[in-house]
């Protein structure tokens, strides 16, 4: 990248921007519109009520315990409760500036990642012209102002496919499972992937890292059962919002425009078509590149329930097919377009009212994205198969 010495200057100028816009829209107690809203309900105060000897999966008992919540606490994993201790202890200004360093140096380093693997003539200032991009997008955006942890799960998924240290691949796969609809099916794509090892090391890990909050919930709650009929509540409750018009996977479009409840067999049957598909490419793909990774992406993305920050998840895709062939020929077009659009999708509302507007579309442009993939993967010759 010649003399793009401005880059970093560029990137700090949003960054300034977007945190000035945080402070100023701070999310107020009680409501659940507003910057740095799921920081409060779905870190800080969640864990905040554990340590207090409080279910957080129980809906009623964690709303009457912290009433400034917006909304329930989300079904991550129990060992999401252990890692953010750190933060619960601090009050919580400081806790939300700690937050705001850690997704920065998340930016930075998931930038990093993908200017080391796709140019790594970049160098420096490639870095902050991938964040700065990242940054500005629909799904980065998002996520910087809501305070979500979706940069740690994406990092997590990027180790958990391509890291040779054993280790670090399992503690990518922790992260990645800290969501459910994340951690479900990427477990399963790193079996198709023939990554065995990663995907029992890093589900060890993540009960590993799970049981001590299990333990509690346990003694909380009096007795395991209590314990799956709060969790079966939660799920229940997180999922009710079926004609959100923030979510972006299959289900939840469909939804949206029938105004109805997907039943749970309908869902089940989306994840495993989606799924089943994903496995099927990557096997016939053979290596673990850009492209698989694509395909991860937007089948995780279409498989379960998920909102428009957990796009970021293509950013290594959209930064690998726009700089180069990367295999796919003509249709590399079609699928970076389509990525390209869904992540900047505003300016598609112009043209298309479907639903409820932008996450409708957003849908639509993701499967556009994994047609124009699979369509690219199966008209090249096979690879070589994947290692065992």
């Amino acid at each position: 990248m010649k003399d793009r010495r401005w880059l970093p200057a560029l990137f700090l100028l949003v960054l300034a921007a977007m945190t000035i816009r945080l402070v100023v829209t701070l999310a107020e107690p009680a409501i659940d519109e507003g910057a740095y809203g799921d920081f409060r309900d779905a870190v800080y105060a969640p864990t905040n009520a554990l340590l207090d000897g409080v279910d957080p999966y129980d809906v009623d008992a964690f709303l009457a315990y912290y009433p400034d919540a917006g909304n329930a606490f989300a079904p991550y994993a129990p060992h999401h409760l252990l890692l953010s201790i750190p933060l619960a202890v601090l009050p919580h200004g400081a806790a939300g500036i700690i937050w705001w360093t850690v997704n920065v140096a998340l930016l930075l380093a998931l930038s990093g990642f993908v200017v080391k693997r796709v140019r790594p003539d970049w160098a420096a200032p490639g870095l902050f012209g991938v964040a700065t991009v990242a940054l500005l997008s629909n799904p980065g955006r998002f996520n910087f102002l809501t305070g979500q942890p979706a940069l740690a799960i994406v990092l997590g998924a990027y180790l958990a496919f391509t890291s040779s240290n054993r280790w670090a691949a399992a503690g990518g796969t922790m992260l990645a499972l800290l969501k459910p609809q994340f951690g479900i099916p990427l477990l399963v794509l790193l079996v198709a992937s023939g990554r065995w090892r990663t995907t029992v090391d890093g589900a060890g890990l993540a009960g590993l890292l799970a049981l001590p909050v299990v333990v509690a919930l346990i003694f909380i709650d009096d007795g395991p059962s209590d314990v799956l009929r709060a969790v079966g509540n939660n799920l229940d409750s997180s999922t009710g919002a079926v004609v959100s018009s923030f979510r972006i996977d299959l289900a939840g479009t469909i939804a949206r425009w029938a105004d109805v409840r997907i039943p749970l067999v309908v869902q089940v049957l989306i994840f495993l078509a989606a799924v089943g598909l994903g496995a099927w490419l990557i096997r016939r793909w053979g290596r673990i590149d850009a492209v698989t990774m694509s395909v991860i992406g937007l089948v995780t993305l279409l498989s379960l329930f998920h909102l428009p920050y957990d796009e970021l998840i293509l950013l290594w895709p959209a930064v690998a097919l726009a700089t180069s062939d990367c295999g796919l020929g003509k249709w590399r077009w079609w699928a970076i377009g389509a990525m390209t659009a869904a992540a900047f999708n505003p300016l598609t509302v112009r043209f298309f009212d479907l639903g409820d507007g932008l996450d409708t579309v957003t849908t639509l442009l993701l499967l556009v994205a994994l047609a124009a993939v699979a369509t690219g993967i199966l008209t090249r010759p096979r690879l070589s198969e994947l290692p065992a």
